[in-house]
């Protein structure tokens, strides 16, 4: 009997240990679950101050700013705020008379020159045909026109016109040979050759002229009231007369 009641006195002992230990196990890992949603609270707390500091670091710098004032739609507004236009670039742009939905398909790439000078030009009153019409002019190259005076052909073999320059050259050349066969066989008509020689020298030159005339000044055609055949028209548009 004293047997039995030492050993239930052993088991009873060894289970109230285990169950100690149990509990500090238990309160040791709900003390670690309390701190990390601490610290997870703590973070999204931070995260959310920083949200926050940076949306009104974005809309300070519109702070104060009307646009009914600067004569803007709220469209062309959002429009502007979405694309990443400052405060400043819209300011500037309505006091130069620049609508954003214009600036913002960035026309200066269509005419060819840099945002900075496209922005200068429209300082200046510069429409963007007087743009075009003026970055056409510099760009011209009726150099080579007058050189075409001297050497027929010269323009259209650097432009690669190679069916007009061959046939400017065959004149040229067949012309000089005419000549020289004419006055060898001492034809009083000799100067003759003379004619097809001047035809090539001044074809290669009014093609050249009239060709870089237009490139320079777009508008240049519309002075032949459809008479005269452009690069656009055809020969048909010889009878196309307008009045």
């Amino acid at each position: 009997m004293s047997n039995m009641f030492k050993v239930l006195s052993a088991v009873l002992f060894a289970g109230s240990l285990a169950f100690a230990q149990s509990d500090d196990l238990f309160s040791d890992d709900f003390q670690d679950a309390a701190t990390a949603d601490s610290i997870a609270q703590a973070n999204a707390e931070a995260t959310t101050q920083s949200n926050i500091g940076n949306a009104q670091a974005t809309g300070g710098q519109w702070d104060g700013f009307k646009y009914e004032d600067m004569g803007l739609t709220q469209w062309e507004y959002q429009q502007a705020k979405e694309q990443g236009v400052t405060r400043e670039k819209l300011t500037k742009l309505v006091e130069l008379g620049i609508r954003p939905t214009e600036y913002l398909q960035k026309p200066w790439n269509r005419l060819g020159v840099s945002e900075e000078d496209w922005l200068s030009q429209r300082a200046e009153g510069m429409e963007d045909a007087d743009i075009d019409r003026s970055y056409r002019y510099r760009n011209g190259d009726q150099g080579s026109a007058y050189l075409s005076l001297l050497i027929p052909s010269y323009y259209q073999w650097k432009t690669k016109q190679t069916a007009k320059a061959t046939f400017m050259d065959v004149l040229e050349i067949g012309s000089i040979a005419v000549t020289v066969v004419l006055k060898v066989q001492d034809k009083s008509y000799w100067w003759y050759g003379f004619l097809g020689i001047a035809a090539a020298h001044l074809w290669s030159f009014a093609d050249a002229f009239i060709t870089t005339q237009w490139d320079s000044n777009p508008d240049a055609n519309r002075f032949s009231f459809g008479v005269i055949p452009t690069p656009d028209q055809g020969v048909a548009s010889f009878f196309n007369v307008k009045f």
